[in-house]
């Protein structure tokens, strides 16, 4: 049997982002793993110290979480960027 990899695919600084983007990804059928969520949940002046919230993928669905994570539009805060 073999051993499953895993990549980093994004940080975040708070939980609530990386439970965001997480709901995007598995709505796709990505499996998301994020690691360091409860220790910086508890704590969140550990966010930096920790590297934030890692979120990690399957190897093999890197490259399409990625592009899914990437047509994701961020809120603007600029009123004449139409994007």
């Amino acid at each position: 049997m073999e051993a499953e990899k895993f990549a980093l695919l994004r940080r975040f600084q708070y939980s609530s982002e990386a439970i965001i983007y997480q709901g995007k990804l598995e709505s796709h059928g990505i499996e998301v793993f994020l690691r360091d969520q409860i220790t910086i949940d508890s704590n969140p002046f550990y966010s930096n110290a920790l590297g934030g919230i890692r979120m990690f993928v399957k190897t093999e669905d890197y490259e399409r979480a990625n592009e899914i994570l990437n047509d994701v539009n961020l809120f603007s805060i600029d009123d004449e960027n139409p994007s």
